[in-house]
């Protein structure tokens, strides 16, 4: 079985992870994020990610804010 599988959860399960964490980031904002960055699964309707793929995720959009405030 592929390692996505096990280790990947939804969108919604992240959310409701990093919320228990302190962290309000919406399901709707992870799914749009990891499609813009190309970092998911998807089997049929279901994305996954994996936590290698929200870290990747966090980081590009901390240097999309960084290259936002160069631009200003």
């Amino acid at each position: 079985m592929p390692n996505f599988l096990s280790d990947g959860q939804t969108p919604e399960a992240w959310s409701k992870a990093l919320k228990s964490h302190g962290v309000h980031v919406s399901p709707r904002l992870i799914r749009t994020r990891a499609r813009e960055i190309g970092e998911f699964h998807q089997i049929g309707r279901l994305m996954l990610l994996t936590s290698e793929q929200m870290e990747k995720l966090f980081q590009s959009s901390g240097s999309a804010a960084e290259s936002g405030k160069r631009q200003s």
